[in-house]
């Protein structure tokens, strides 16, 4: 049974999903549209049939939002002509340079709900137990931000010893198992046998998808082999959810494993390991938070908030009111100040 918590900051929600030991399994996160106006898993739109690839077997068109997608297109069925208006259901979102991934659809447009979009997440949960009453905002956040660390992190913890290492090039996601620190022990499984049950827990919990190669221990061969593909799958199957895919280790103990896409993943939604053209809604956010976290510490205290130049800028601009709900939210304790005259992004101060 997982333990969920549930933190509404401004302008985003975050909902996580742990293991009764607290290790993170999911971590849903959320944006007003008035913030992030990406289209999200679920909408359908309108769409306007931009090129065709048939040689390619894709289809590319542009979305009502500005944003373009791409669609396959089925070998048994016409496709749509260039210049044709059509409507497409979101498949799976667009991050860095993939485009979103959509299907043509019927029926009228639908933007899909935060709620819609919080009930699809914990649909894919086994099971859980809401503990959010529970706990202080202080302590959920805390707990939110640890398990996005998490979810960041390069290197992981392996179930009774070793680590994995994560790197993430444009092709591929590699994960090396590393034994540094392990003991074996009578009745405790095999270091791969736990290197790819956290490796699938961290890859749900990362929102990865696309293609994986794990550099296991050894090179296992036989039986040995196929049974570490066989469970690689079906943990990624009942954890993600998604459509997957895992090859028996090659003869240099490497075993591939693709997971389609779906939503962002999480290093999306932080201001170090986002796009370019995200970093500015992410550091905002990030203002947000820590703004609305210091002020809940402490509710007799009034703060100033300073913000660079391009950060104002897009505070000015964006059409969310977070004036208005960091005043609802804080009693009017944090003072806006569009100058930062230490360089940085943003700064908080204690008046």
């Amino acid at each position: 049974m997982l333990e969920l918590i549930d933190n509404s900051w401004i302008g985003e929600r975050w909902s996580l999903a742990s293991l009764p030991n607290g290790e993170p399994v999911s971590l849903f996160i959320w944006r007003d549209r008035d913030i992030d106006a990406s289209v999200r898993c679920g909408d359908v739109l309108p769409a306007i049939v931009r090129s065709i690839d048939r040689a390619g077997g894709m289809g590319f068109v542009d979305l009502s939002t500005g944003e373009q997608a791409f669609f396959n297109i089925s070998k048994s069925r016409t496709p749509p002509v260039e210049g044709a208006h059509i409507s497409v259901s979101v498949r799976a979102e667009a991050y860095r340079d993939k485009l979103a991934n959509v299907s043509p659809a019927s029926g009228p447009p639908i933007i899909q709900s935060e709620n819609d979009a919080r009930d699809a997440w914990l649909e894919r949960l086994p099971g859980y137990s809401d503990l959010t009453d529970e706990f202080s905002f202080g302590q959920k956040a805390e707990m939110c931000r640890a398990a996005f660390d998490v979810a960041l992190a390069s290197t992981v913890t392996i179930d009774n010893g070793g680590e994995l290492h994560f790197d993430y090039t444009r092709a591929l996601t590699a994960i090396d198992v590393d034994s540094s620190g392990r003991v074996q022990r009578s009745g405790v499984p095999g270091l791969n046998t736990d290197a790819l049950a956290t490796a699938a827990r961290q890859i749900n919990l990362r929102g990865l998808a696309g293609l994986f190669v794990v550099d296991l221990e050894g090179a296992p061969k036989g039986e040995k082999a196929k049974g570490l593909a066989a469970q690689f799958e079906t943990k990624l199957k009942a954890l993600t959810g998604r459509k997957v895919r895992v090859l028996p280790p090659s003869a240099f103990g490497l075993i591939e494993a693709t997971v389609a896409r779906r939503e962002k993943p999480l290093f999306e939604f932080a201001t170090e390991t986002c796009s370019a053209e995200r970093r500015t809604l992410e550091t905002f956010l990030s203002a947000m938070r820590e703004a609305l976290t210091l002020a809940e510490s402490d509710r007799s205290a009034f703060f100033t908030l300073n913000t660079s130049v391009a950060l104002t800028e897009y505070m000015k601009q964006t059409a969310f009111d977070w004036q208005g709900e960091l005043k609802a939210r804080t009693g009017g304790r944090i003072k806006w100040e569009p100058l930062n005259k230490t360089g940085l992004d943003y700064q908080i101060e204690l008046i």
